[in-house]
């Protein structure tokens, strides 16, 4: 899915424009500001007074946050920025919007998580100039995410965390590419609901979740999921050669990204803020994007019957294939482990090009990254795909068409 379209900065007072939200970027960018720093402070004071520009009547939260690690105790004193936006019906739950402002030492970080703080501001400017929601928006830019999730911590302890009934988490470990929904809170039903419902662009995957839960990364997002608050955690990951790099630039930016993320962070907002936040926990369901941005959902417990469906029909083919003659089970068996052959050659063979490519290059790591990534991308795609076709080509020798097909339908059903 490609991103939408960056709207100018004349765009309607009412819409999120990318351009207008690009002037808070390169303010943040204009130099590192990790926590503790005199440009951190900076950084803060310019945050603070767009803020209450915006009419959301910003405060300071300090708090002293303990990190055990191990047998140590990592200490981080944290300035949360808290704004508020009231809505029409005061005393019930709250939509929170969340980015973290620190970041690394030695870099600009504009989009991680500087993307994230724009967006905020340019939701806050659009939402002032629409119609109130039910009700409150509270804005609240993180401090100390980088170095451990401090002021996500922080904030639990504040008395505006009992009344959240929804966060809104955005992050980035790039600089362009699809803003990607990639973490979803547990009985998800609900939110997965409203998010297909509200999003304008929504580009979400149950799968993404569960790759992300098994790779050793946390977001401000894990501290509230974690502690049983309901909500959404939304990146760009394209461009990742750039993540905590000097080349972290406003003008590596890619606007259409920033759109993506305002665009759905505003219709979010503006949908959960004029919906009943009591109840916002159901039964978990699957959810995709089959094309574009039409997403499916249904619940999970359906699966099962995919399954099971998906069992008869694989079964069908074999029996017909069989009585037909079109191919035998020595040769279905012959296509199985064939086809497992091929598809682990064309693997293997990748790690022995990758360190010969890698050597060639004249700096590389192993979570870095690389530039023109793209390019890679389609000359392993199409080495893979020559030798598949030729390996494919030499197994044919042996078995069947409908054999070596099958052989694919059975791997895949595994």
């Amino acid at each position: 899915m490609r991103p939408p379209e960056a709207l100018p900065a004349d765009a309607p007072a009412a819409d999120f424009s990318a351009e207008r939200a690009m002037a808070h970027v390169r303010r943040v960018a204009s130099q590192p500001h990790a926590m503790g720093t005199p440009g951190h402070a900076e950084v803060r004071r310019y945050l603070l007074k767009q803020m209450e520009m915006l009419g959301m009547q910003p405060e300071v939260q300090e708090e002293v946050i303990v990190n055990q690690v191990g047998d140590a105790n990592n200490v981080g004193y944290v300035y949360n920025l808290l704004g508020r936006i009231k809505g029409t019906q005061a005393g019930g739950k709250a939509v929170l919007v969340m980015a973290h402002y620190d970041s690394q030492p030695n870099y600009p970080r504009r989009r991680d998580d500087g993307a994230g703080i724009a967006a905020m501001l340019e939701t806050a400017r659009a939402l002032q100039m629409g119609e109130p929601l039910q009700h409150d928006v509270i804005f609240l830019m993180t401090d100390g995410e980088e170095y451990g999730l401090y002021g996500a911590k922080a904030f639990l302890k504040h008395p505006w965390a009992q009344k959240v009934g929804v966060v809104v988490n955005v992050e980035a470990r790039g600089n362009a590419g699809p803003s990607m929904t990639f973490e979803i809170s547990p009985e998800n039903g609900w939110i997965v609901e409203q998010f297909a419902e509200a999003a304008p662009y929504p580009f979400a995957s149950s799968m993404m979740y569960e790759v992300y839960r098994n790779l050793p990364n946390n977001t401000d997002f894990t501290v509230f999921r974690d502690a049983g608050y309901t909500g959404v955690n939304s990146a760009f990951i394209d461009g990742f050669v750039h993540y905590h790099k000097m080349t972290d630039s406003p003008e590596n930016l890619d606007r259409n990204s920033l759109q993506h993320h305002g665009s759905n962070m505003l219709a979010l907002v503006r949908h959960l803020g004029n919906i009943s936040l009591d109840n916002t926990r159901a039964q978990d369901k699957i959810f995709f994007n089959p094309a574009g941005s039409w997403l499916v959902h249904y619940p999970a417990g359906w699966n099962l019957l995919w399954a099971v469906l998906t069992t008869v029909l694989l079964l069908a083919c074999i029996v017909v294939g069989v009585r037909r003659k079109a191919f035998s089970v020595v040769q279905l068996i012959g296509g199985f482990i064939g086809f497992l052959l091929v598809v682990g050659i064309v693997a293997g063979l990748t790690f022995p090009i990758t360190g010969f490519v890698k050597g060639m290059l004249p700096y590389s790591h192993d979570i870095n990254g690389v530039y023109g990534a793209g390019q890679f991308f389609m000359g392993y795609l199409l080495l893979a795909l020559g030798l598949m076709l030729l390996l494919s080509w030499l197994l044919l020798r042996w078995v069947s068409v409908f054999a070596l097909a099958m052989g694919v339908c059975l791997l895949w059903f595994a």
